[in-house]
């Protein structure tokens, strides 16, 4: 149906300049008429307007015709994407393969655009000490509530992907390092918020807290995507081994439930 549609537009555009190169001829033959110009001066006026119009249809068809094939290999390429999963099932987050994919692809484009590029690794706290205490059930609600509240922080835009585990990638494109970390502290104050409330709740009996890296690619660095992905890793690992999360166990007032604490790390 879209290739149909294609053929209509070309033929449609060309049917366009067919009928105004005519009614422009008739045009010029009408008013020669009235003025007496001779058949050597209408040719002469008129060639170069016809075979300037033509060309504008060469041009035109040539042009809808590589569209039309531009098209046809983006549908080519969606239908390879669909073979292969793109989504992580337990944070409906992007999975490692396509993160890298649309990071490259961000990547290139604001290269071209010469726009600002940020990544964050984003890695959860505790999430080992979790699973052995309180069972893998609640390791992967932890992931999940995170992955949330990093949704609710960013831009529509923006793009996150899990790498596998306990680690994020946020891809912020069109936004600077300063941007970047505009994003962590909203995300780092919705997980306070968060603890607050499940601790007010007692829904939990845990707290979730998170350690990070950014790193930012302007259009006139040599920065390769690798490097980008290095950088922010090497930070976060930083960050965790400067600030480790403290951890002190607790009585629970009625039950005795044993509470294991993360605080939230700052930058």
């Amino acid at each position: 149906m879209e290739g149909w549609n294609m053929k209509l537009k070309v033929w449609k555009t060309l049917v366009i300049n067919i009928i105004l190169m005519i009614i422009f001829v008739s045009i010029v033959v009408m008013v020669s008429l009235k003025m007496n110009i001779t058949e050597f001066d209408l040719n002469y006026f008129i060639l170069p307007i016809f075979f300037a119009i033509l060309f504008g249809s060469i041009i035109t068809y040539l042009s809808m015709k590589r569209t039309r094939h531009l098209e046809e290999r983006i549908k080519e390429k969606t239908k390879e994407l669909k073979h292969y999963p793109s989504m992580d099932d337990m944070t409906n987050t992007y999975n490692r393969r396509m993160g890298l994919k649309m990071l490259k692809n961000h990547f290139s484009l604001s290269k071209r655009d010469k726009n600002s590029l940020s990544v964050c690794l984003i890695d959860l706290n505790g999430l080992k000490s979790v699973n052995h205490t309180f069972g893998h059930t609640k390791g992967d609600e932890l992931i999940r509530d995170v992955a949330e509240m990093l949704r609710s922080s960013i831009r529509e835009s923006d793009i996150i992907s899990r790498m596998g585990g306990d680690e994020f990638l946020t891809i912020l494109p069109e936004c600077d390092i300063a941007g970047a970390r505009k994003v962590m502290k909203r995300l780092r104050e919705k997980i306070r918020i968060y603890n607050e409330d499940s601790q007010k709740s007692n829904s939990k009996s845990y707290s979730e807290s998170i350690s990070f890296g950014i790193s930012e690619s302007s259009y006139h660095d040599k920065k390769t995507v690798e490097y980008l992905l290095l950088e922010a890793d090497n930070k976060m690992n930083i960050m965790k081994k400067k600030k480790r999360a403290i951890s002190h166990y607790s009585e629970g007032s009625s039950d005795n439930v044993l509470i294991f604490k993360l605080w939230v790390i700052v930058l």
